[in-house]
């Protein structure tokens, strides 16, 4: 189904709401005594000297010189990034403050900042991210230097990665190590069965240096999902049981966004770590949900419109249980959601994103599976605004909206569940 409205469209399904509160408190923090620790769990990963982010928060003087600013993007949650709703099905791993935490930071700022007492620091909880054991490190064959085009700050580079395993074998968790920390804004991680092989290194073999150019990050012809990746953890096991196929003779799609807003470049190597298994107790796949009539034409995003729909729902053949789910769309995506339409007329919000932003794309894991029936049905919602202002710049110059179809370089709409196979 496509609509195209002159004028901001209400979603065709349904959209949770609720607005997160945010918190108040009278007395004011100090550094050492809360805002550090703080700070550390949910910041410092990216906001460090050598880290993706271009403000350093790691210390006390830097991060006092950007109270208010940190304060302001707590309280508006453009920070740390999450761009879920937080009234959707619940997700594993999400960063978003509580409205105690944002109440810290307005606090301390408010207050002028104080330092403290460093007695009065505990340090945060450990993490839980991470692999318990990697049984298999996979580094790019020859480092890449990012390339953006002229006037742009944002490479999309797809990376052929060999598969070393001469029997079947499961992928049971993901961890990524961008060789150069402050340029890998995030990572998405696919399998290319056997009989796709020789197009893909024929994609290889045509393109200038290490990869090829692949804006968008995930390619027509890969053919299963194995993860996704952004700054802020290390890695992360597949729930217990459970396990990505990979046969033998395929190949690994590593796709790599790199941005480099301060325009200096270095070279990028960047290797995965994969957990292994034999054998599971579930297979893990990812059903994609979207409408095959696009990829035949029935796909259109006209110039200079500020909100064109794109909507569709249908049947995936069985009762599955379902793990994650992740959204795809291109650089004039504009807001997207994905969920499940119940025989009996209710529906269930999966995933939200109420302002997308193509660099944000991410892999998220349901803190509590969900079941679809046989009669459920998936859909997927997105919306785009391909006007003037909403364009990339190429040599320094906003491109001239276009009509846009479905393409690697162009647009798409998709949505990505991982499932236990069929129950």
């Amino acid at each position: 189904m496509i609509l195209l409205l002159a004028a901001c469209a209400d979603p065709l399904y349904p959209v949770c709401e609720e607005e997160p509160p945010v918190g108040t408190r009278a007395d004011t923090p100090t550094w050492h005594a809360e805002v550090r620790a703080l700070v550390e769990a949910n910041c410092a990963a990216c906001h460090t000297a050598l880290g993706l982010a271009p403000v350093p928060l790691d210390d006390y003087a830097s991060a006092a010189a950007y109270a208010g600013a940190m304060a302001t993007a707590v309280a508006t949650r453009a920070m740390p990034p999450w761009p879920p709703a937080d009234c959707c099905t619940p997700l594993q791993h999400s960063p978003s403050l509580s409205p105690e935490e944002i109440a810290t930071f307005q606090a301390w700022a408010a207050g002028g900042a104080p330092e403290g007492d460093p007695a009065d620091y505990v340090a945060p909880a450990a993490q839980e991210d991470g692999l318990s054991h990697v049984d298999l490190s996979i580094v790019m064959a020859e480092p890449y230097t990012p390339a953006p085009p002229d006037g742009t700050s944002d490479d999309t580079r797809c990376f052929l990665l060999d598969w070393p395993e001469t029997e079947p074998r499961y992928v049971t968790g993901l961890g990524v190590r961008p060789g150069v920390a402050s340029q890998v804004h995030h990572a998405l991680l696919l399998t290319v069965a056997p009989v796709n092989v020789p197009l893909f290194e024929a994609t290889d073999a045509l393109a200038p240096g290490p990869g090829w150019s692949c804006p968008g990050g995930v390619v027509l012809g890969a053919t299963g999902w194995i993860g996704g990746w952004s700054p802020g953890w290390t890695a992360r096991e597949l729930p217990e049981g459970t396990g990505q196929f990979v046969e033998p003779g395929s190949k690994l799609l590593l796709t790599v966004h790199y941005s480099t807003p301060e325009g200096d470049v270095a070279p990028d190597a960047t290797t995965v770590d994969l957990q292994l298994a034999d054998e599971v107790d579930h297979t893990l796949t990812a059903l994609p949900v979207y409408d095959p009539a696009w990829l035949l034409g029935d796909f259109s995003i006209p110039a200079g419109e500020p909100d064109v729909v794109e909507t569709y729902h249908g049947y995936f053949g069985g009762a599955w249980m379902l793990l994650g789910v992740n959204l795809h769309m291109h650089e004039r995506g504009k807001s997207g959601n994905v969920g499940i339409l119940h025989a009996d007329g209710t529906s269930e919000c999966l995933l939200q994103i109420d302002d997308w932003d193509h660099g944000w794309q991410g892999d998220y894991l349901f803190e509590t599976p969900v079941r679809l029936a046989w009669d459920d049905q998936l859909y997927v919602e997105c919306h785009w605004d391909n006007t003037e202002g909403n364009q990339r710049l190429v040599d320094g110059v906003r491109e001239a909206p276009r009509d846009l179809v479905w393409a690697e370089d162009e647009e798409m709409c998709v949505a990505f569940v991982t499932v236990i196979s069929p129950l």
